[in-house]
């Protein structure tokens, strides 16, 4: 292969990224300036940048992670926790940025449906998080049968990422049917 191929390659592959990672956004966030386009996206989200560091920080110590999910008929409780001081710190730092970027409409992860969709209805979830010595404690429901559906969903994702690294980031999710 010639180099200008590889560089042509190279470019082609860079700009795929980009626009998988800026993804769709909601009404709410492409009003603050973070849609597609010129000026959107991650390029205008400050925060996204720190908030991925932090995501993969956790994907690469994710065997000094214990999680716990419980089911509830709303949403879900979690219990996030490393025994390795640093790995606490950084799940409590991740779930309160996250907890933020659900408050403020600001989606992260939108090349996956679920992650879309999730952030579609984010104004319709309730999270209620507490640090916890090892860790965080979360409580993430919604009044709307769908949206539990989606925070449900999300929870198995969240564990298929600890379990699987970041082969399972790369994949897309499906968002659950909205009847039943």
């Amino acid at each position: 292969m010639s180099r200008m191929t590889k560089l042509d390659l190279w470019g082609a592959a860079a700009l795929v990224a980009v626009l998988l990672v800026a993804g769709a956004s909601t009404p709410a966030a492409a009003q603050r300036g973070q849609g597609r386009g010129m000026g959107g996206g991650m390029m205008a989200d400050p925060g996204h940048q720190a908030d991925m560091e932090l995501f993969h920080a956790l994907l690469d110590n994710r065997e000094r992670i214990v999680r716990k999910v419980t089911v509830l008929g709303d949403g879900v409780e979690t219990v996030t926790e490393s025994d390795d001081p640093e790995v606490a710190k950084t799940i409590q730092a991740h779930v309160e940025s996250m907890s933020a970027r659900v408050k403020e409409a600001r989606p992260i992860h939108q090349r996956d449906p679920l992650f879309r969709e999730i952030f579609k209805h984010s104004d319709k979830i309730v999270m209620k998080h507490e640090v916890t010595a090892k860790g965080v404690r979360v409580i993430e429901t919604s009044s709307d049968a769908y949206v539990a559906k989606l925070i449900k969903a999300h929870a198995e994702v969240i564990d298929a990422f600890l379990a699987n690294g970041r082969s399972e980031v790369m994949k897309n999710h499906p968002v659950p049917e909205r009847g039943r």
